[in-house]
């Protein structure tokens, strides 16, 4: 959750922002240090184009991708508009991705992360470094999800 916090003249309050997702073409920018190979953020970050199929469509094929991932499942971890939380945890770690969709594309964002998971440079919720099983894993779901759009 985002929170944004204001100071008054008495009291703090705690006021919740709402989620903006909106999947975008991914740019790298190849001046941020520490980065990863591209390769590596564009496997995991890249958008995935929709074939138009329809919200609804495009959905059930981030579900069905979710399942259907080479190696682990995803555990669905709730959704809000245009996006759904999937989670991966394997030997203590846990992985957040907040996959984002609109009628044109779907994209992973990294949303959270504990232990070996977690990003060491995020910038607009495109991870530039992290290590191999956290592009290995996550690869493998943005396949998968690109293959159940593909079958639409």
């Amino acid at each position: 959750m985002n929170l944004k916090i204001f100071f008054g003249a008495t009291a703090l309050c705690l006021v919740s922002a709402p989620l903006l997702a909106e999947p975008v073409p991914l740019v790298i920018n190849d001046n941020i240090k520490p980065k990863s190979y591209d390769r590596y953020i564009k496997a995991v970050h890249r958008e995935l184009d929709t074939n138009g199929i329809g919200l609804a469509k495009t959905r059930y094929a981030i579900v069905q991708g979710m399942l259907n991932t080479k190696g682990f499942a995803w555990v669905f971890d709730g959704e809000g508009e245009g996006y759904i939380l999937a989670r991966f945890d394997y030997r203590g770690d846990t992985n957040v991705m907040r996959i984002e969709y609109n009628d044109k594309y779907v994209q992973l964002k990294y949303h959270e992360a504990l232990g070996d998971y977690q990003c060491e440079n995020i910038i607009e919720d495109i991870c530039y470094k992290n290590g191999r099983g956290y592009y290995n894993y996550v690869k493998n779901l943005t396949a998968s999800i690109d293959k159940q759009l593909r079958q639409r």
